[in-house]
């Protein structure tokens, strides 16, 4: 069940178009914002960006997987007519 029952169609939109380019890829500082935003739109946290370059592969990995492990619940909300 995803975390966050209220995410809009239109953040599973950005996860399914935008974020899900970033999964399996490099992990860079740049991208981080994004690894952030994708966590909080998921679980309906406000997580804040890792103080810490150390951190950002963890951080980054979290986003990556609990994306995953929801992905069939966020295509039903983004492609809800």
């Amino acid at each position: 069940m995803l975390p966050n029952q209220n995410l809009s169609k239109a953040d599973a939109q950005w996860l399914l178009n935008d974020f899900s380019k970033l999964v399996g890829g490099s992990i860079f500082g740049k991208n981080i914002d994004s690894y952030t935003r994708a966590i909080n739109l998921i679980r309906g946290t406000n997580v804040k960006r890792p103080g810490c370059s150390c951190e950002y592969k963890l951080h980054a990995r979290t986003a990556m997987s609990l994306f995953e492990q929801h992905k069939s619940e966020i295509e039903s909300i983004a492609n809800a007519v």
